[in-house]
């Protein structure tokens, strides 16, 4: 069962201090398993406070109120506030170490020219995180509403508001990145789910990003009798832009389908999987208008391809750590502003 919280404070400050209080715990242990990550895959010495401290730094100038939320964060749990900065930008410092390190989640959005879109991605990662996750509901002072899935201590991730504009989130790699420490792309997400209106205004925040790591933002937005879907393939040098087929139909997985930053990806050479992931959705759900959120994870529920398949579990023949689960299955209801989060893949829920 995954756990829902509805913050009940408005203010920033106020809401992360409350969350680090209601989590500290939770936060200190998703602190602690990223402090194991990051000293496992570390090919050289690093600093994770100065890392950290660049996040906050970036998040301040980018997105304030975040910056004033991740602080209160820190008080609430009690830990230094680097740490709680390194772990929103857990991929931007997994880029600076450079390690080689599998793509996560599978994306399916089929839109309706004249209805409202149907969504869903699976959210794959290590398997010692499975616990470490929750949705989290963010109203605001104005009435605004962010409801995102995350992890204890980051402040977003996939995710809806109630004005009509959804986030989807699959990881990329670029040659270039891992350049010191840019906007999170978590906050990135986060950021556009409280602060735009509009499929518009998150195209423009998306310009003005400068990260330092690739990520694609799947944005969805619904209004009226009217939806579409965009991908915005975050990298160093972009973003690029992905639109769905004529059918309506748009999938990501983890490499780059814009250029010039197809170019630049480092993703296929390594783990394959995901062009084969990608083509398997492509071909089950090609030209099959009306599709539901039913169909769109029975579409993911497949487990060709064992650990780097769409519904992927740990291969108990390995030691456990460093191996890949399916943690949570995601649909979006982006016209009604909520969201649905299956702890696990596909398979556990169809």
């Amino acid at each position: 069962m995954s756990t829902l919280f509805r913050s009940t404070q408005l203010q920033p400050a106020a809401r992360g201090r409350e969350f680090g209080e209601v989590f500290a715990a939770k936060v200190r242990a998703t602190v602690a398993a990223y402090e194991g990550l990051f000293a496992r895959i570390a090919q050289a010495p690093f600093d994770l406070q100065a890392m950290g401290t660049r996040c906050l730094e970036q998040v301040a100038a980018f997105a304030p109120p975040l910056h004033v939320e991740m602080l209160g964060i820190a008080e609430g749990a009690g830990i230094d506030p680097a740490l709680i900065g390194a772990i929103n930008a857990r991929t931007e410092v997994l880029a600076v170490l450079g390690a080689q390190l599998r793509g996560e989640c599978s994306t399916v959005v089929q839109v309706d020219p004249w209805g409202a879109p149907v969504t869903a991605q699976t959210w794959d990662w290590y398997a010692e995180f499975a616990e470490q996750w929750l949705t989290w509901e963010i109203p605001h002072a104005d009435g605004r509403l962010t409801t995102t899935v995350t992890e204890y201590g980051i402040v977003g991730k996939p995710g809806v508001n109630n004005r009509g504009l959804g986030v989807h989130f699959n990881i990329l790699h670029h040659a270039h990145d891992g350049a010191g420490i840019g906007v999170p792309v978590h906050v990135l997400s986060r950021w556009i789910l409280d602060s735009c209106s509009d499929v518009n205004q998150a195209l423009q925040l998306c310009q003005r990003a400068a990260v330092s790591a690739s990520s694609s933002l799947t944005l969805v937005a619904a209004a009226e009798r009217a939806s579409c879907a965009v991908s915005v393939e975050i990298h160093p040098g972009g973003p690029g832009l992905v639109f769905p087929g004529a059918d309506g139909l748009l999938v990501h997985t983890n490499h780059f389908l814009s250029s010039p930053a197809r170019g630049f990806d480092t993703e296929p050479g390594s783990f394959p999987d995901t062009l084969v992931r990608y083509d398997q959705l492509l071909r089950r759900l090609s030209n099959r208008p009306g599709l539901g959120a039913n169909d769109l994870l029975q579409a993911l529920n497949s487990h060709l391809g064992t650990t780097g398949a769409l519904c992927c579990h740990p291969d108990p023949a390995l030691p456990a750590a460093g191996q890949y689960a399916t943690l949570a299955s995601i649909t979006l209801d982006v016209l009604n502003g909520t969201l649905h989060a299956l702890p696990g893949g596909p398979c556990r829920h169809l």
